[in-house]
């Protein structure tokens, strides 16, 4: 009996030694890897459909699926161009360039495993052979879609107008990405401009100017280069110039750096409550909401363009301008599902951004202040849709735990938005200023308001007048 349960004993231990082994294991690599949305998200019905591609799949999570058939086709279409232009470059006959790709990933398909989690693989455990042909296929015909996307010419793909939105919607998925790594083994042209090019749907080739993050970093993937042309700092330059920009981005990093430092300062003195509830509350405040003029670089839909300015006797809060369409959702749902991957090292960006705006918006009636003030342009639906888009993304965020009232140092990225809440908070709460912003929207919140109380005024002042001569009449 002794001897069972010591053998029960050591079992239960040897658990443990296997947790901290597979836990280093999976912690091991010094970038995200491609992967499926966490189990918790995936089992959400509400967002559950935006981590799906519905035309086309890239990479092995959804390979396979019936419903993208017609994907799969146009996939081997720009696979046989992508070749056909690389054969031409190289000098080379198609079919042996294409097998010169093809081995080159073979030869490193150890590497290109550990660009994926076992749980994105797992169908491929004992197939090196097809899941080299998957990556090849995708990698060839993703390049060919990134280099030629045109929302102006969707024939440049062989596409229709609606094809290459959807298209280029599934490309936004965090279940749908193929590993940089992948993409510089099949080719040598500049993933960033390639990037940018799809990000804006083509407007960087045809413009000549490319768009980059001013951070010291490279996207692993598309998905991460679209969403740091929400966060980062960004700066244009012409395609053949923006490698000599060093001293540029040096000086807007140190500047970055200068506005962390007061940002710093100013949180140390948080008292962390709110009283104010959402746009409305803060209307009747004397706040008025409008969006934010960036005239330095145009980037007015920047998330990390937020800002409060306090005057004598109102505020103004300043929020970056948005375009909601049918693809806003895919895309806001990957960014926050992006960022809750287990071995993604970022401080939860969007997170904190969709608990400030989820601070500010409870119903439709907020989405039509916002709208009205020309922070939004809805090509959704209704404003109760909208309204309820930012409900569901916020609750389930881990920033909403704090974000909210207080301040911690595991979410860098929310110390502007703190801020700014805590600066909104400052204000409400002078009693004076609402005071003043009340008698205004009673009084002088339209026309004829304005003229009853200047008529009420004026009628006060001749009833004053009389009575004054009735009781010191002119002698």
């Amino acid at each position: 009996m002794v001897e069972t349960s010591e053998a029960i004993v050591n079992t239960r231990l040897a658990q443990l030694k296997d947790a901290q082994q597979s836990f280093d294991k999976e912690n091991k690599f010094q970038s995200p890897r491609i992967q499926r949305a966490p189990m918790f998200l995936r089992q959400n019905d509400k967002c559950a459909k935006y981590f799906s591609p519905k035309m086309i799949s890239f990479g092995p999570i959804h390979h396979g699926s019936p419903s993208l058939k017609q994907g799969e086709r146009y996939k081997l279409l720009w696979t046989s161009k992508f070749v056909a232009e690389y054969s031409e470059k190289t000098n080379q006959d198609k079919d042996v360039a294409a097998k010169l790709l093809l081995k080159r990933i073979e030869d490193n398909m150890e590497e290109l495993k550990t660009l994926f989690t076992e749980d994105a693989i797992k169908d491929y455990k004992d197939k090196d052979s097809d899941l080299a042909w998957i990556l090849f296929v995708d990698g060839c015909s993703l390049l060919h879609f990134l280099e030629n996307i045109d929302e102006h010419r969707p024939e440049s793909l062989n596409l229709k107008f609606d094809q290459l939105m959807y298209m280029w919607r599934d490309t936004a998925l965090l279940e749908n990405q193929l590993p940089r790594r992948l993409l510089e083994m099949l080719s040598n042209k500049d993933l960033e401009y390639l990037m940018s090019n799809c990000n804006d749907m083509g407007e960087t080739k045809q413009r000549g100017m490319v768009t980059i993050s001013i951070q010291n970093r490279k996207p692993i993937h598309l998905l991460d280069s679209r969403r740091s042309v929400f966060l980062s700092t960004l700066k244009e330059f012409p395609t053949d110039k923006y490698n000599e920009m060093e001293k540029e981005i040096d000086t807007i990093l140190n500047q970055q750096k200068n506005d962390a430092d007061e940002c710093n300062i100013q949180i140390d003195t948080f008292s962390g409550w709110h009283t104010y509830k959402n746009i409305r509350d803060l209307k009747t405040a004397g706040i008025r909401v409008m969006p934010m003029a960036d005239e330095s670089d145009n980037y007015a839909w920047r998330w990390n363009n937020v800002s409060f300015t306090s005057k004598r006797f109102s505020g103004e809060l300043r929020l970056p301008v948005f375009v909601f369409n049918d693809v806003t959702p895919y895309v806001f749902w990957n960014f926050i599902v992006y960022e809750l991957c287990p071995d993604v090292g970022y401080n939860y960006e969007c997170c904190s951004f969709f608990s400030f705006m989820d601070s500010l918006i409870d119903t439709a009636e907020d989405v039509k202040e916002l709208r009205l003030a020309g922070v939004f342009q809805n090509l959704l639906g209704t404003d109760e849709d909208l309204a309820k888009l930012f409900n569901e993304l916020g609750d389930d965020l881990a920033t909403k735990m704090y974000c909210d009232k207080f301040y911690t140092h595991a979410v860098a990225y929310s110390k502007k938005y703190i801020l700014v809440k805590e600066q909104i908070e400052k204000h409400y709460s002078n009693k004076w200023k609402t005071w003043l912003a009340e008698f205004y929207n009673t009084h002088f919140n339209t026309p004829w308001a304005m003229i009853a109380f200047l008529a009420a005024l004026l009628a006060l002042l001749l009833t004053f007048i009389q009575t004054w001569f009735a009781i010191y009449p002119k002698n």
